[in-house]
């Protein structure tokens, strides 16, 4: 094998692209795996709308599974949705392993996979499907086995394995879960020496995903290789920064109007730290839409998925106990809705700006702060006296 030094990681790329594309003659709940794992949300679209389009008496458990990618995705509509959830009330009165029928979705670890997915997505699992998916784990081949114990982590069941590593390293990364490290090297070498299997698009298409994911990682390492740690110094520091923070009182140049960067609202502070941030975290996201939860879409104010953190941007308007508690009560509601199981999110570090400057305040708050669970930083910055009211 030609060592991994060798080969450019643009053309490793290129050919794990080439052996992940999705003909018109794959099944299309195999299409919208792939698309779904690599997160290629066109493709995706394309799939659900070959199992939409399907014009026989009833749809397969193939093409309901294709729905169910789609709605992991986030790709259907409402009317879609209800859709798919008539349809797993529909499969759930099936009759599986029947005696003397060959083996068909039973059998099918992508298809119990995109079923799961929608059945959690619509709460339309239950006895019947975890039963299904018990009953499939008799299988022996790995990669099959691999894709069903997936299934039985989406419906709830816990300590449970993925193999191989590769399959546990991208569905971890699409399902936002809490990844294995110890599968992220050998994933990463099945990836780039593109090791032979016999599992089809499929596989080829979950390395493509280890690959992209990592490569992600390395182009956020190499700016700066900044991780929690330093993120947590950038916050702490931010507070200096102001120090050059332009709040005239007259022109500093003959040619120039007083300059004066009022911070009065939380949009502000977001981009005071979008300044700082921006810089060092290549995959820094604004106003970041979570998924929902209920009937409530969270949005997350700073985002950097790569270190799975959530920077929430707090305005402290008023001075007095009644305000300081409304912030703490705030950002508890925040955690306990930003750091649902598949946000892609497990902490939060919230930063506060004090517009009455009530330092004395600030340990205290602070302190309860990063008591409330999911939260490991918290910085207060008070308003500089020079930006007087």
């Amino acid at each position: 094998m030609v060592p991994i030094a060798t080969i450019a990681l643009a053309d490793v790329h290129d050919a794990l692209r080439a052996k992940a594309q999705v003909s018109d003659d794959l099944p299309c709940h195999v299409g919208a795996f792939c698309a779904w794992v690599t997160g290629n949300e066109a493709n995706l679209r394309a799939q659900v709308r070959r199992a939409l389009d399907f014009d026989g008496q009833a749809r397969h458990p193939e093409h309901i599974a294709a729905l169910g990618f789609g709605a992991a995705g986030k790709v259907l509509d409402e009317t879609q949705l209800s859709l798919m959830n008539e349809e797993i009330r529909h499969l759930s009165g099936r009759n599986f392993f029947s005696p003397g029928r060959p083996l068909r979705i039973e059998a099918d670890g992508i298809g119990l996979l995109g079923i799961a997915l929608g059945a959690a997505d619509g709460q339309t699992g239950g006895p019947w499907l975890a039963n299904l998916l018990q009953q499939a784990s008799s299988s022996t081949d790995p990669w099959q086995q691999g894709l069903i114990r997936a299934a039985r982590i989406v419906c709830g069941e816990a300590n449970i394995t993925v193999s191989p590593p590769e399959l546990s390293v991208a569905l971890a990364e699409v399902l936002g879960r809490q990844m294995n490290s110890e599968d992220v090297e050998p994933a990463w070498q099945a990836a780039v020496q593109m090791l032979p299997h016999g599992d089809g698009v499929a596989r080829d298409a979950v390395r493509l995903a280890v690959f992209e994911f990592a490569l992600a990682r390395l182009a956020h390492v190499s700016v700066g290789a900044a991780g929690i740690d330093d993120l947590k110094a950038l916050l702490r520091n931010s507070g200096r920064a102001l120090k050059l923070w332009r709040y005239e009182d007259k022109p500093r140049t003959a040619n120039s109007a007083p300059a004066r960067w009022n911070v009065e609202n939380e949009y502000h502070v977001q981009s005071f730290l979008w300044a700082i941030l921006a810089p060092v975290f290549a995959d820094l996201e604004d106003e970041e839409n979570l998924p929902s939860v209920g009937h409530k879409h969270p949005r997350a104010d700073l985002g950097i998925p790569s270190l799975r953190t959530i920077v929430e941007v707090k305005f402290l308007r008023s001075a007095g106990q009644a305000a300081l508690a409304k912030v703490t009560e705030e950002v508890a509601a925040d955690t306990s809705l930003y750091l649902s199981t598949d946000s892609g999110y497990d902490n939060i570090m919230v930063v506060v700006w004090d517009d009455s400057a009530q330092t004395e305040q600030h340990h205290e708050l602070k302190s309860g702060l990063e008591s409330i669970g999911g939260t490991t930083c918290a910085v207060i910055i008070p308003r500089p006296l020079k930006m007087k009211r």
